[in-house]
């Protein structure tokens, strides 16, 4: 905006892709535009669920010298549309970038990378992602709607081999079996690392839980649980509380190979840090102190799905409802924040088995 202000996300710009970071099951304002107030009522009241589901993503906001690479790169593709003689180029206009604005004394050190194909033939989202992850010494933190990228995981397992602490926590959202072509190369994904670090590393997955009173029975089976898959769009690397990069790059080859995509890498322990440890705290247990240290916020993370895991099974075994008179439900049945182990099966259990990891074959790989 006016060269001044940048965003650089995954968040599209449609009215699916809102919510808050509560995530809330029953929330009336996760709803088409058009949804009548009586509609949106229904959900405040817990008689119906929201159109959308709970959904989670990240997007940076920049001020500061950074924000003329962002516009450059939009200039310079939004040129090529135009000589390109792309659809409705005839009512469109050329523009041009203004100058870098000035930095900030208390700025952060930040670079903005892209994907981009030829003529522009830029790969510098993998190139900061390899060399972050060849210089991990403690955790490797993802969050991301996706894990099937052959080239990274190449990376990451030497990287685990070579340093014997070195720990990895992957936040996804949980593939389909029968439709999904990612099916095969997710589980691969997972399967590697598990099977050669299980006590190094987390898969985990994100569901948002309520309870609300079935009015249709009187005395039996009157309160109903709801777990609500988050839909999680995020795209999160970060390495050692040094280097963060957040954009719409996935962590699949494609993303960092031929699809357009653009993200920010940034470099400062302090500002990463914190911004870590916002976001494993918004995982956790409302109220639960975050552990300072490595091994101490990992074995939160792991405690809390297996809590919930817990939960989830007590609910299962009820059929997903209770006869609770109105009493306050018990801690065997409350979930404690949003996370739960994602489970994986074998390649055989994938329809699309012999999909390759990215559908289309990539026309060439990145720099080291």
């Amino acid at each position: 905006m006016d060269d001044a202000v940048a965003y650089v996300g995954g968040m599209n710009l449609q009215g699916v892709d809102w919510d808050t970071d509560a995530h809330e099951v029953f929330e009336p304002r996760r709803m088409s535009f058009d949804a009548t107030f009586a509609e949106r009522v229904a959900v405040a009241n817990k008689t119906a669920l929201p159109a959308f589901p709970p959904r989670k993503d990240y997007v940076l906001r920049i001020d500061g010298p950074a924000v003329a690479d962002v516009s450059g790169m939009f200039r310079r593709r939004w040129q090529r549309g135009l000589d390109s003689g792309v659809e409705y180029f005839e009512h469109a206009t050329a523009f041009a970038s203004a100058a870098a604005p000035p930095g900030h004394q208390d700025g952060v050190l930040a670079q903005i990378t892209a994907t981009v194909p030829e003529p522009f033939a830029e790969q510098s989202i993998a190139e900061t992602w390899f060399r972050a992850v060849d210089r991990a010494e403690r955790f490797i933190f993802i969050e991301d709607q996706y894990f099937r990228a052959p080239m990274l995981n190449d990376r990451i397992l030497a990287r685990m081999l070579d340093v014997p602490d070195l720990v990895l926590v992957v936040v996804m959202r949980p593939v389909g079996e029968w439709a999904d072509p990612g099916c095969a190369w997710t589980y691969q994904s997972l399967g590697l690392f598990a099977s050669n670090f299980p006590e190094r590393f987390l898969a985990l997955r994100l569901e948002a839980f309520d309870v609300a009173v079935d009015p249709s029975f009187v005395v039996i089976d009157e309160t109903d649980a709801y777990f609500v898959p988050i839909d999680l769009h995020s795209k999160m690397l970060i390495i050692d509380d040094v280097f963060m990069s957040v954009g719409s790059a996935n962590k699949n080859n494609r993303g960092m190979i031929y699809e357009a995509e653009l993200n920010v890498a940034v470099l400062d322990a302090t500002w990463v840090r914190t911004e870590r440890e916002r976001i494993v705290r918004g995982l956790l247990p409302k109220g639960l102190s975050l552990s300072p240290t490595d091994a101490g916020w990992f074995a939160q993370l792991a405690d809390a799905a297996a809590h919930n895991d817990a939960v989830r099974a007590n609910w299962q075994a009820e059929n997903d409802d209770l006869d609770l008179d109105g009493a306050p439900l018990q801690s065997a049945y409350l979930p404690r924040g949003f996370l739960y182990s994602l489970g994986y099966g074998s390649l055989s259990d994938c329809l699309f088995e012999s999909v390759g990891p990215d559908v289309a074959a990539p026309p060439r790989a990145p720099r080291n």
